[in-house]
């Protein structure tokens, strides 16, 4: 993993949506441990179809006894919404001298837009947010002695090594199958979407934003 400083300045990107389908996580793989927010009510967590595969494959790179738990995948723009605004009530609690709008620019770095080209790449079913499972639990990825934005960065030199050796496994088994990582959410993976698309310099995404998750055929 390299250390990335700093926002990215990208070109634009074109997206030529390929019409894949998506399928329903718990059904395709049934050994990822999914579990969604409640603002999603039927508690599913839908891919498209080569995105799933992927997540197959990498599954079979993870130690013994290990799988992901994914805690989000596609998403509606409502939703991308409402945690936009979460964020900034968040930075404002934390930081009660920002203004509103000193909060969103901070909270921008981390919520995508819910409209646009550059719209979250959740809306598109091409991304997800994952973290490793064992035992019955989550396997410890971070530091309750580190601020959210510490956290988050893929790159955490003040992390303990053992929370480093976790993360490690995660990057190179999802790595390794083709999703790309993003530069400031170190549980923030994707494949065909623009923000992998810019990412990767493929500069043409094959996913769009679509508001249902249509299924695969």
């Amino acid at each position: 993993m390299s250390k990335v400083g700093g926002r990215k300045s990208y070109s634009p990107v074109l997206i030529k949506e390929c019409g894949e389908g998506m399928v329903d996580v718990k059904k395709t793989l049934p050994r990822v441990v999914v579990l969604l927010d409640k603002d999603r009510p039927d508690g599913a967590a839908y891919l498209r179809k080569t995105v799933a595969a992927m997540l197959g494959r990498a599954l079979k790179k993870l130690p013994p006894g290990m799988t992901f738990v994914i805690r989000d995948a596609w998403r509606p723009a409502k939703v991308q919404q409402d945690i936009m605004e979460s964020f900034v009530v968040r930075f404002r609690r934390q930081h009660p001298g920002w203004t509103k709008e000193r909060a969103k620019k901070e909270a921008q770095k981390y919520v995508a837009n819910a409209s646009g080209v550059m719209a979250s790449g959740h809306m598109t079913g091409g991304a997800l947010d994952v973290r490793l499972w064992k035992n019955g639990k989550r396997v410890p990825m971070r530091s309750w002695k580190l601020t959210y934005q510490e956290n988050a960065g893929p790159y955490q030199p003040k992390l303990p090594k053992h929370l480093q050796r976790n993360r490690e496994i995660m990057y190179r088994a999802l790595s390794e199958v083709g999703f790309s990582q993003c530069h400031n959410e170190f549980w923030h993976w994707s494949y065909g979407d623009a923000q992998w698309a810019k990412r990767t310099g493929a500069g043409v995404a094959i996913y769009g934003v679509v508001e249902t998750p249509t299924k695969s055929r």
